[in-house]
């Protein structure tokens, strides 16, 4: 598969198995600083607060460097003592070996103290913010399903909670989006919600099956894979609840496309019996199916 070419205004946004490209928007970081800071990995996060940290306190032992011998008890032309000294300067340690020497070594450690302060609260406010933000730990299973049950066609999804903790008054939802025309005959994505025989679960602890009965009303009703797949459609499976633990609501979603449906199958039983007289619940079988029996 070709790449396409990306640009400096250029975004390139994934939905399940889906690339779209996006242009004309201004992707850089300082665009959206904050929500980068927060969306990045943790080794990043710190990858780049380090790096910060080693240009920042470069820059102010260039500029006591270029006051000449102004902070006392450093080594005469000694680079690495002004390196150390903003260090020390920066992260207000003053370990008292060295201290500034004059007017001018007091104002650029004066400017240097006040600049670590505000990195400090904001890099504090950042991790903070970061490992205060809930999250679910949400198991999907891998397909989705297109069969019987209680004697209707139904589309289903399942999923599980990977916490121990259960989840208080979980709502789920599934959309599906598609391409379509309108009585113009020009191209419109469309987003439909497929109503749901269940979708609220007040204890969330273990797993959930979503049901949505294909009848015709439904714009699932008819269609088969090769149709979805004309129409470019796929499912997203939304997930929003309160975390009985942090009291936080959490969300997640999971998104389909038409190869992921199995026609003609069903999800097959993750209650595997007992040990010692408390039922088993095998995760490992949620994306397992199995052929619709007959009836």
């Amino acid at each position: 598969m070709i790449r396409p070419r990306i640009g400096d205004r250029d975004r390139l946004v994934r939905i399940g198995d889906r690339e779209f490209l996006t242009r004309g928007v201004d992707q850089s970081f300082w665009a959206d600083a904050f929500h980068n800071s927060m969306s990045v990995s943790w080794p990043v996060f710190f990858a780049a607060f380090a790096l910060y940290f080693l240009i920042t306190n470069t820059i102010f032992a260039v500029l006591f460097w270029l006051g000449g011998d102004c902070i006392a008890n450093a080594r005469p032309g000694s680079f690495i003592d002004l390196f150390f000294f903003s260090i020390e300067t920066l992260a207000t340690v003053g370990y008292g070996d060295m201290h500034p020497a004059n007017v001018y070594a007091h104002s650029i450690a004066t400017v240097e103290i006040f600049a670590g302060m505000s990195t400090l609260a904001v890099f504090t406010g950042l991790i903070f913010a970061r490992f205060s933000r809930p999250r679910a730990r949400v198991i999907f299973a891998e397909p989705m399903t297109l069969a019987q049950h209680d004697g209707a066609t139904t589309l289903m999804a399942r999923f599980a909670n990977a916490r121990r903790s259960s989840v208080s008054e979980a709502k789920a939802e599934i959309w599906m989006v598609y391409h379509d025309a309108t009585s113009e005959g020009v191209g419109f994505r469309r987003f439909r919600q497929l109503p749901l025989k269940q979708p609220r679960n007040p204890i969330f602890a273990f797993s959930w099956t979503l049901f949505h009965v294909v009848d015709e009303d439904s714009p699932v009703h008819g269609l088969d894979a090769d149709e979805l797949e004309a129409m470019d459609a796929y499912f997203v499976v939304i997930f929003v609840g309160l975390d009985d633990i942090s009291g936080q609501t959490v969300n997640v979603r999971q998104v389909y496309s038409w190869r992921d449906i199995r026609f003609d199958e069903i999800f097959a039983d993750i209650l595997s019996g007992q040990d010692n007289g408390v039922p088993r619940l095998d995760y490992r079988q949620l994306s397992v199916t199995i052929p619709q029996p007959s009836t």
